[in-house]
């Protein structure tokens, strides 16, 4: 059985489907089962003495309500009425098949907050719902989990509501808790039931949220609930939401509103270490598919906290909350609904409060013109310069760190600590009754260039090729602190910020030591064999270097004949991820300024920001 096959246990006219509340692979299951059974009637697992006001935030939907009443001590309890929950979800598909819903629960004033170790619902996606219902059935059984007295009284009398039920209909679909449904379906094989009462209740009333609540105490966040509406029509042939794909979209999605509203770069690299950072924090918690709060922390720890905003603004936006038949509206907290809940909270990068704007207001950017008398006059920003200068000089460090820690080894101690105590081998060999201690290998000589590429631009299968870095040049250090550069950018005419002053960006670009060498790398024939500018880079960062080692950053490792053609030089390239370094610092090194000549570096600082 797969998930496309719904899974229903029988006892007669009954077909009862386990669900758990408030998921959206378990609603998109009775969808399923509805559409396939075709049942005469619907039965859910909700109090029977609601049932008008369940039925209404039902025929609401995809608006979001609350039905809320009053226990003896007049405390507040809630029903959400959300598209991904089962219960709700069945009493909507009844509304529009026409065919009758009864709410046949049980209306307990008290019910104990119970919290089971379940596997995780995304199970059934790859699985089908009977195979996780088996894995439940095995999961309670270890648990020992014993049935309170409410959960007795409920269970009988849901059961008798469903044999009244079966005199009537031939075909009943019952919507019920995985931790009841065994023993209802049990319990209706009675000959008599006892008298039970439903609690009485001076008020029940529906209400919805407010926007601002609704982000905070909706069981599904709102992205899954828009994409589960989106996909809940079409259910039956394109099959449920698969929830990994959405949250891939969604992280995809708040990369562009990042973009847009803060103008930084996102490079592809940082999707792959979100999946993969969330993939992996959810199986530390135990679940196959990450909650809100890992999917933000993820957002946090991967590229920043403004990242991390736009996807919780996002996440949570819930665009069919309209509230168009006037219900009051309800601001509640998630400790109101919930109880205790995980905080997170962004510390986002603002502009400073005096930002002196009367600067930028007088400036009118199409006035400014950026036309060099010559290919030889234009120069970069000295500031610029500087940074990424300093990032190159980390990157050998780094790379030279890199190449030492995979030539070191772990020895015994004898006479010398070496560098430093090796814990885990002394530990792994505590029965010699030594210790060990590391000693580093010595790196051949030093780093010769620098290639970074954030961008290949290299063109898709299955998609027209647009060119986003066409413009590419060399430009040769000024003095002997600065390295020769090689790089492709956006066109140097496209962003004019000031007279005669461009802001491009990086596509990637090359470093080698020392100056004053680098013909133009564009215009040579030796790299016309390779596919794509980076690889243009890279073989010129190995042509260039003068010195044994070349570090090379990218979101992926290069080819192996490049190696083996660094090799035959007795060169060698190291890989970094770029995923490694910092994105903030990145961001800030990926986007540059041309000027038209020497003489705008004096006014430069006014027009760049």
């Amino acid at each position: 059985m797969t998930f496309l096959e719904p899974f229903t246990i029988q006892r007669g006219a009954i077909h009862a489907i386990p669900i758990i509340h408030y998921n959206m692979e378990m609603a998109s299951q009775v969808k399923l089962a509805i559409e396939t059974l075709k049942p005469d009637c619907i039965a859910v697992e909700l109090p029977e003495t609601m049932q008008d006001k369940m039925q209404h935030a039902a025929s609401r939907l995809p608006d979001i309500s609350v039905v809320i009443a009053f226990n003896h001590e007049n405390n507040p309890l809630y029903f959400l009425s959300e598209p991904c929950d089962a219960t709700f979800e069945a009493l909507r598909s009844a509304a529009e098949r026409h065919i009758p819903s009864f709410c046949i629960d049980l209306d307990v004033d008290e019910y104990p907050d119970i919290r089971e170790h379940v596997p995780d619902p995304y199970a059934i996606q790859r699985l089908g719902l009977q195979v996780y219902y088996e894995l439940y059935e095995k999961s309670a059984a270890e648990q020992k989990i014993l049935p309170t007295r409410q959960d007795l009284q409920r269970e009988t009398y849901m059961a008798r509501r469903l044999k009244e039920l079966s005199l009537s209909y031939d075909r009943i679909l019952f919507v019920g808790g995985m931790a009841h449904i065994a023993n209802v379906l049990k319990l209706t094989q009675s000959r008599s039931f006892p008298s039970l009462y439903h609690s009485e209740r001076d008020l029940v009333q529906l209400c919805t949220l407010t926007p601002e609540s609704c982000r905070d105490v909706a069981a599904e966040y709102g992205w899954i609930s828009k994409k589960y509406e989106e996909r809940r029509e079409t259910i039956t042939i394109d099959g449920p939401l698969d929830r990994q794909k959405a949250i891939f979209q969604l992280y995809k999605e708040s990369s562009e509103k990042y973009i847009q509203n803060y103008g930084h770069a996102f490079a592809g690299y940082n999707l792959h270490n979100l999946m993969k950072f969330v993939r992996n924090y959810a199986l530390i918690g135990g679940q196959l598919m990450p909650d809100l709060f890992k999917i933000l922390t993820a957002a946090k720890g991967c590229v920043d906290h403004n990242y991390a905003y736009e996807v919780w603004n996002l996440a949570t936006s819930y665009p069919h909350l309209r509230n168009i038949d006037g219900l009051p509206e309800l601001d509640l907290s998630i400790e109101d609904v919930w109880g205790p809940s995980k905080i997170i909270r962004f510390h986002m990068k603002e502009k400073g409060r005096k930002d002196f704007d009367f600067f930028q207001k007088r400036k009118d950017k199409s006035a400014f013109r950026f036309k060099p008398p010559g290919p030889f006059t234009i120069c970069s920003y000295p500031p610029e310069d500087i940074a990424i200068e300093r990032f190159g000089d980390f990157l050998k460090k780094k790379g030279c760190q890199i190449l030492s820690e995979e030539a070191g080894r772990t020895v015994p101690f004898t006479t010398s600590i070496e560098d430093g105590l090796d814990t885990r081998e002394t530990i792994r060999h505590w029965h010699e009754k030594k210790l060990y201690v590391k000693v580093n290998g010595k790196p051949p000589g030093g780093v010769g260039s620098i290639c970074i590429i954030f961008d290949e631009d290299a063109p898709e299968e299955g998609t027209p090729y647009q060119e986003k870095y066409p413009w590419g040049t060399t430009w040769l250090g000024e003095h002997s602190q600065e390295s020769d550069m090689a790089f492709y950018a956006t066109p140097i005419t496209k962003q004019v910020v000031g007279p005669g002053i461009s802001r491009c960006e990086y596509g990637g670009f090359l470093m080698s030591y020392p100056p004053r060498r680098m013909a133009n790398v564009w215009g040579d024939p030796d790299y016309r064999d390779c596919r794509t500018k980076a690889e243009v880079l890279l073989m010129a960062s190995i042509d260039y270097a003068v010195k044994p080692m070349i570090v090379y950053v990218a979101h992926k490792p290069p080819r192996k004949i490049f190696k083996s053609f660094a090799r035959r030089f007795g060169k060698k390239v190291i890989y970094i991820p770029i995923g490694q370094l910092s994105p903030v610092t990145l961001n800030k090194l990926r986007v540059f300024h041309v000027l038209d000549g020497h003489d705008k570096r004096d006014i430069a600082d006014e027009y760049i920001f």
